[in-house]
């Protein structure tokens, strides 16, 4: 699910940064960076990385990324060389954490199933309609802020590529939105989930919201 939006990168520079800032935030969430997701050198360096391949329409997984972590496919960044921006030995003390995660046998259903593919999801390979429902009682606190908020980058690049439409194409229903969004913080999930709100319909994609208290979202 690491692969590169099906969209032009120079044609959709904001989009296609917008995800990579959802994902790159998402993944140090999954293991457990508290620094933060946009401006740390963890999220810097995550965000070059997806901007290096995805520029190339190549795409990531999670093996590919801890290489390219320990391993940068550039030299520099921003006027800094690699090693002073972010020294080796610390690089690697943030790829041991992503290959822990991977080692892990917990983890090995994450890399099972289905695509993250919403064309996939929304349509059979006949084109029969059909919906899908993700169960996340199961997964903890990280895995499904960290889930939620790849599916909801995901639906993002699907709605930009669509048209202008007055009538609904799908609808995204949400259900136990508590945490998601909530007013007083910025997680992964809530800068997606903003942008559909407010312009998913005008392409045929409503978004209905349900929690048991409406303090719990902006």
């Amino acid at each position: 699910s690491l692969g590169a939006p099906d969209l032009d990168y120079e044609s959709n520079t904001e989009v296609i940064t917008e995800q990579i800032t959802g994902t790159v935030g998402a993944l140090l969430e999954l293991v457990g960076v508290k620094e933060d997701p946009i401006r740390s050198r963890e999220a810097i360096l995550l965000a070059n990385i997806f901007e290096f391949y995805w520029r190339k329409k190549s795409d990531l997984d999670l093996e590919k990324l801890i290489m390219s972590i320990q391993k940068p496919p550039f030299r520099k960044m921003g006027v800094f060389d690699v090693d002073a921006f972010y020294p080796e030995k610390d690089r690697f003390q943030l790829a041991l954490a992503f290959n822990s995660l991977v080692a892990s046998p917990n983890f090995q259903s994450w890399l099972q199933g289905e695509k993250l593919d919403v064309d996939g999801l929304l349509y059979t390979k006949e084109g029969k309609p059909r919906h899908c429902i993700f169960y996340l009682a199961h997964l903890s606190d990280r895995e499904r802020m960290y889930f939620v908020t790849l599916l909801l980058e995901k639906v993002s690049i699907w709605v930009r590529r669509q048209t202008g439409t007055t009538s609904l194409r799908a609808i995204l229903y949400f259900d136990e939105v508590f945490s998601f969004m909530p007013p007083v913080a910025e997680p992964p999930s809530k800068r997606p989930l903003i942008m559909l709100l407010k312009q998913a319909r005008a392409f045929g994609l409503g978004v209905v919201l349900v929690t048991q208290n409406p303090v719990d979202i902006d």
